[in-house]
């Protein structure tokens, strides 16, 4: 995606040769890297929290934080997935396109829904490794 963006503003600004679809394509990347990340940063615990009582809480009261906030992180992202999936069908019933690129959107729907899954897992995954902690 760098890349991409690097091309493109270079060949706008130097050449006057803007790289054709490059906003689009740049959308379209922005869309699955975020999405790719969300699931690696739940499995490894990395995602954004905020500590406010930590140091009051017990360390029993941490985990039961820790359990809580990793299954309502799981629930959310599951209706997350659903909707996108659902999306999904109904962007492949219009056989729906991205309007330069032409990249069919009920692929990039997929694969979204499928990241919100992955997500989903991780979430679950730290929630249970929680519970288990001693």
């Amino acid at each position: 995606m760098m890349l991409l963006t690097t091309l493109d503003v270079v060949g706008r600004y130097f050449f006057n040769l803007p790289l054709k679809g490059s906003a689009e394509a740049t959308e379209l990347l922005l869309a699955v890297i975020v999405f790719a990340g969300i699931p690696a940063a739940a499995v490894r615990g990395e995602h954004i929290s905020i500590d406010l009582l930590e140091h009051v809480l017990s360390a029993r009261a941490r985990r039961i934080q820790a359990i809580l906030g990793g299954g309502f992180a799981a629930l959310v992202m599951a209706v997350v997935a659903w909707r996108l999936w659902l999306r999904a069908m109904e962007l492949a019933g219009y056989d729906e396109r991205s309007s330069h690129l032409n990249v069919p959107l009920a692929w990039l729907a997929g694969l979204l829904a499928c990241c919100a899954v992955l997500s989903v897992v991780g979430f679950l995954w730290r929630a249970w490794l929680s519970l288990r902690r001693d």
